[in-house]
């Protein structure tokens, strides 16, 4: 039966744990071996019980003046031997581990050494860090030969070094954790930045996979997406045509009020089919994302004087504020739209307006659109960027409007790559900024200007 990785996402995040936890019992248990290592290699314990049995044979066939000189003798670089007839030396080995298992070496090398008294210690070396090993091994007179290995080449390392080798440890099974749960995430990171990509009718790209889980749920978001959008296409189709159709039955009517011989009802139903008309275009327009319109290199100076002007010659008081010049790779004609639909709302409810251009760093630049009316509470303003929302409270009543306009400038300011902020103005009403990217062609300065 072949195991393969586990489907489910209950048995990934077991397989997370269960191999975190692995790698974790390995690393303490290398180590722990590493600290609790012998304290010579085999080879060398069998020379050291070879070469105290020797020397326990030689010492009780002398005089006791000559067996100090004759235990040097016998020493070595590495092993330095020497007979003294009472020492301090403790045995240390039934509390240490690793002396314990050497002691026992020892003797399984040497077995005329088991009925001898012998102990083992640890002292520190001449080099700094290092330890040798010290020891003592009583002869039948009661005597003893004394004896020193250097270096201790298994002497425990730095006690920063340890601790520092756990952190180190900890911290790969945690980095190696967080990796596998990240592998583990990354499918539901996928399906939430669809999601937020899901916006204005288009689609983000689903990938189907991960868990068994995360992939039925990513199978059923893309197919909700569909249905979505497709109802969402039929919605805005069936109201854009009812809004087309509705424009023959108001002309008709417009004939027929015209007819009227009744000045004040004639006027009134002029006012009501008027703004019926206005709410159909700024309908209309909301729905008018502009995504279709190609980018252009233009002059935005140009495109919002013209703009100011012709408000201005409807009777408005509008000032534009900037350079007389400033190229622009954009939608134009969104770009008109929605300062149309800016300065009408300011139009609705102030006397004054100013228009103002501006670069906004390098790569973008801003209009800001700022009137001496009431303005739009902080609290209100988002409210205010949703379709078909008129804060009667925030406005004078009798404004008129459909409460669309700030709604589709914000849709397409954003369909453009762009913002649609609303804050308090210096002229004491509502101030918009559209903040829009400037393009390449126009920080390049080349190309044809169209208006």
């Amino acid at each position: 039966m072949r195991i393969g990785f586990p489907e489910a996402m209950g048995g990934r995040i077991r397989l997370v744990l269960v191999a975190a936890i692995l790698l974790e019992l390995i690393g303490n248990f290398v180590l722990h071996n590493w600290q609790e290592r012998e304290l010579l290699p085999a080879h060398e314990a069998r020379e050291i019980a070879s070469r105290l049995s020797d020397a326990e044979r030689v010492a009780l066939d002398l005089r006791r003046r000559d067996r100090g000189e004759r235990m040097r003798e016998l020493g070595g670089d590495d092993l330095s031997l020497n007979w003294v007839s009472r020492t301090v030396i403790t045995d240390f080995s039934p509390s240490l581990a690793p002396l314990k298992r050497l002691r026992e070496r020892i003797i399984q090398e040497s077995p005329n050494l088991a009925a001898s008294d012998l102990r083992l210690t640890l002292m520190p070396s001449a080099k700094r860090g290092e330890r040798d090993l010290v020891g003592a091994l009583q002869i039948a007179d009661d005597s003893f030969i004394t004896f020193r290995v250097s270096r201790y080449l298994g002497a425990p390392p730095d006690s920063r070094l340890v601790l520092f080798l756990h952190l180190l440890l900890v911290s790969t099974v945690i980095g190696a954790a967080l990796v596998m749960i990240r592998a583990l995430v990354r499918p539901l990171d996928n399906l939430a930045a669809a999601a937020d990509l899901t916006t204005g009718g288009r689609a983000g790209p689903i990938a189907i996979d991960g868990p068994v889980e995360v992939r039925r749920v990513a199978t059923a978001f893309a197919a909700m997406q569909d249905r979505l959008i497709r109802a969402m296409d039929d919605q805005t189709q069936a109201l854009v045509a009812v809004s087309h159709d509705l424009r023959t039955p108001i002309q008709r009517l417009r004939l027929r009020t015209a007819l009227l011989r009744d000045e004040e009802a004639r006027d009134a139903l002029a006012d009501d089919l008027a703004e019926m008309e206005s709410f159909i275009e700024a309908t209309l327009s909301y729905f008018r994302s502009g995504e279709d319109e190609a980018l252009r290199l233009i002059d935005a100076a140009a495109l919002l004087i013209t703009v100011a002007d012709t408000a201005a010659d409807l009777g408005e008081d509008i000032a534009y504020n900037g350079p007389d010049e400033f190229l622009a790779t954009t939608r134009p004609v969104t770009i008109r739209r929605i300062i149309a639909n800016l300065i009408d709302n300011s139009r609705r409810h102030a006397g004054h307006i100013e228009l103002t251009l501006r670069a906004d760093g390098p790569d973008g630049f801003a209009i800001d659109v700022d009137d001496d009316g009431p303005g739009i509470p902080v609290d209100r303003r988002e409210e205010a960027l949703l379709p078909f929302r008129r804060l009667d409270d925030a406005r004078p009543r009798g404004a008129g409007g459909a409460g669309i306009g700030l709604a589709a400038a914000h849709k397409a300011a954003e369909s453009m790559g762009g913002s649609l902020i609303l804050r308090d103005s210096p002229l004491g009403g509502l101030g918009v900024t559209l903040s829009l990217p400037r393009g390449t062609e126009a920080a390049a300065g080349s190309g044809s200007v169209h208006l």
